[in-house]
């Protein structure tokens, strides 16, 4: 029986992925100097092949000359980034996803209305990793509350009367979703007002429910994606629920999945990437995929 390598009909870069990226090499052909600061994205596959194509990444503000065209990152930045490069001088083009400016916009309005700022997002709970995008959005209101998960609710000062939520756009929607029902009750049963935005990534969604629809029709599904990527790592959480799931970052991860007997000849293997993956990404593991088995 032949080998089928499936994969995912809704994956590949999200809108604002993709437009961090194709921004990033139109003004490499414009400028010839352009510098990412920090990583563009989370996944080192489209990283490298930026820098492969002469573009560069610096990761301290401190480490860029008058000279650089530089691309602020799809996570997003803190106001302070903005003023220090408008002060020296510096080129940037602002590459922030159109949806994390959106949070960001919407957290500074409503704090500047007096609201207490509640952001559900990764801070470093489990594994001491604060998200970019979460660190952006807070520095754009005076001291929220950034909730992790259910046990951190217990941190809020109910002395506030007016509280605004939004979520990290590739937050978990099951745990967002638990935290917001827990603090709705909490919020009208002490009199306060409480108002929140479904802030999550809907390509990021997409990918999950096409995802899922692909690991009920398989023996097995890989992920492929950045190993530090939130949304690729929520996407792996979701599909083990339904079928024998292998989440890998490079074709070193696939080989080390081969040699352990986890690919199998005559199977059928769904094969998937988050929200950063490129097709191109994923057509190559599957290139591989077929060639090992």
């Amino acid at each position: 029986m032949k080998t089928q390598v499936l994969i995912c009909e809704d994956s590949g870069l999200c809108y604002g992925a993709k437009r961090a990226v194709d921004n990033a090499l139109e003004c490499q052909k414009i400028y010839g100097n352009v510098t990412i600061f920090k990583q563009l994205l989370h996944n080192n596959y489209t990283i490298q092949n930026l820098i492969s194509k002469g573009i560069k990444q610096k990761d301290s503000l401190a480490l860029l000359n008058s000279d650089d065209f530089v691309i602020l990152r799809a996570h997003g930045e803190p106001p302070q980034t903005y003023q220090y490069l408008q002060e020296r001088g510096i080129k940037f083009l602002d590459c922030t996803c159109p949806n994390v400016l959106k949070i960001n916009k919407l957290v500074k309005e409503k704090d500047e209305q007096g609201y207490k700022i509640i952001i559900v997002g990764k801070h470093g709970l489990n594994d001491g990793q604060m998200h970019p995008e979460v660190y952006a959005t807070s520095k754009w209101c005076k001291e929220p509350y950034i909730i992790e998960d259910q046990q951190e609710i217990k941190n809020i000062n109910f002395r506030e009367n007016k509280f605004f939520l939004v979520i990290q756009t590739t937050f978990s929607n099951e745990k967002a979703d638990k935290i917001i029902q827990t603090l709705e009750k909490l919020f009208l049963s002490n009199g306060k007002i409480f108002e929140y935005a479904d802030t999550t990534c809907k390509a990021k969604n997409r990918i999950i429910d096409s995802s899922i629809k692909l690991a009920q029709k398989v023996d097995c599904m890989i992920v492929v994606g950045g190993k530090n990527s939130s949304n690729t790592i929520y996407l792996y959480q979701s599909l083990k629920k339904y079928v024998d799931t292998y989440q890998i970052e490079d074709e070193e991860d696939l080989y080390q999945l081969f040699c352990a007997n986890k690919l199998k000849k005559g199977k059928k293997i769904g094969l998937t990437g988050g929200a950063s993956t490129t097709k191109e990404e994923l057509v190559g593991i599957k290139q591989e995929i077929l060639k090992m088995i």
